[in-house]
Formats: structure tokens, C-alpha cells, sequence
């Protein structure tokens, strides 16, 4: 349920408008008529009526609460952990799309991973990197404290490779761990694209 729903149900929309002089309400793309007289617009939407539509709202929401995530489509491209080698971030979690062309699959290859350690039950509790190969992987690969070598690639099954990362707060702690860093490549899927020949053969009487 967005805001605008709830103002709906409490009728604060109508206050609002009746207060302010107006009789219909001039928001549009799901923006309200605020108690000063202002649209109050949604991520995503801008302009005095949020009239201009930047983004989806889902995908607004996605770039305000996961501001790290995004997708990465240039070749050679380093990735790292926010302050990269300082690990002492707050609260992280966010995910990053690896896209490569056509006919190429998206190869990460780790230069340094160290972060929290994997609890005795062999569970990542406090930080953790998902690795997923393909969109829809069902067995994905978790890793914590070192287990990612220096050196240690990862390709995927096609042309998309997905990482998702969340760590805790470790703000004004001396945690001894780094983050990770990572180089984003591409290379050629074997027999991708490759056309067969029809051969057609004629038997003339």
C-alpha cells in the first residue's frame, strides 16, 4: 500500500484539496495534493505535478534503498565493496547485473575477498557474497570470510552474471576485513551463433 493509498483511506486527500481551493487534484503518476498546497510526487516522478516519469517506481525504490546496485555492461571494468579497502561500512546490501553481448559470457575474476567468517553451522551471518551464474539459478553459491581465492574466476551460463552482496554495520569498528575486489571481462560462448549447412541433394532421372 503506497502513501497515496493511505491519504485516500483517511481521507487526508480531500482535506488537502478542499484547503487549498481545488477541486480535483492536478498530481498525476500516483503523486497527492500536500497540506501546503504542493504535490508531493513518488520516487521516480518529478515537475511541479509530478507530470515527468524518470522511472518505474520499483525500480525508484531500487535505487533508493539499494543505491549500489546496478548493472555493468563495459569490459575491464573493476568492481569493489563501497571504500574498498576500508570494510568499515554501514549496513550493505545491493546487487550488480554483469551483461555481456550477444554470443559472450560475463567473466568475474577476483582480485582480493576477505570478509566476515562463516559460522560454525556453515552459515553466513554476518556478510556474504551470492554468486549467480545464470537468471535463473536455483542453487546459487554463497561465500564468506576467504573463501574466494585470489585469482579464482567465475563465468556464466550465458550472458548475464549476477552478484549480490550485504554485509552488517560496521561503523567505527576496526573489523580486520577488506571487501573484495573484482574485474568484470567477457569471452566467447563456444558454437554460439554458429549456423549449420543444409545440404540439398538432387537425383535426376
Amino acid at each position: 500500500m503506497n502513501i497515496k493509498t493511505l491519504n485516500r483511506n483517511y481521507k487526508c486527500d480531500k482535506k488537502n484539496l478542499k484547503s487549498c481551493g481545488l477541486e480535483t487534484d492536478p498530481c498525476q503518476n500516483q503523486g497527492y495534493m500536500g497540506p501546503a498546497c504542493k504535490c508531493l510526487c513518488p520516487p521516480g516522478t518529478s515537475g511541479d505535478n509530478c507530470g515527468t516519469l524518470e522511472m518505474s517506481y520499483e525500480d525508484a525504490m531500487l535505487k533508493l534503498l539499494k543505491s549500489y546496485s546496478r548493472k555493468i555492461t563495459t569490459n575491464n571494468t573493476v568492481v569493489t565493496t563501497p571504500g574498498y579497502p576500508d570494510a568499515s561500512n554501514p549496513a550493505l546490501q545491493f546487487d550488480i547485473v554483469f551483461e555481456a553481448e550477444k554470443c559472450q559470457r560475463a567473466v568475474l575474476t577476483f582480485k582480493e575477498f576477505l570478509i566476515a567468517y562463516r559460522h560454525g553451522n556453515g552459515i553466513c551471518y554476518l556478510d556474504q557474497l551470492v554468486i549467480r551464474t545464470q537468471v535463473d539459478d536455483v542453487k546459487p553459491r554463497n561465500f564468506c570470510y576467504d573463501e574466494i581465492k585470489l585469482g579464482q574466476v567465475f563465468k556464466s551460463e550465458e550472458n548475464l552474471l549476477i552478484i549480490s552482496y550485504n554485509s552488517q554495520d560496521y561503523r567505527g569498528k576496526n573489523v580486520g576485513r577488506r571487501g573484495w575486489k573484482a574485474v568484470f571481462t567477457t569471452e566467447p560462448i563456444p558454437g554460439c551463433g554458429v549456423v549449420g549447412t543444409w545440404c540439398i541433394v538432387y537425383q535426376w532421372e
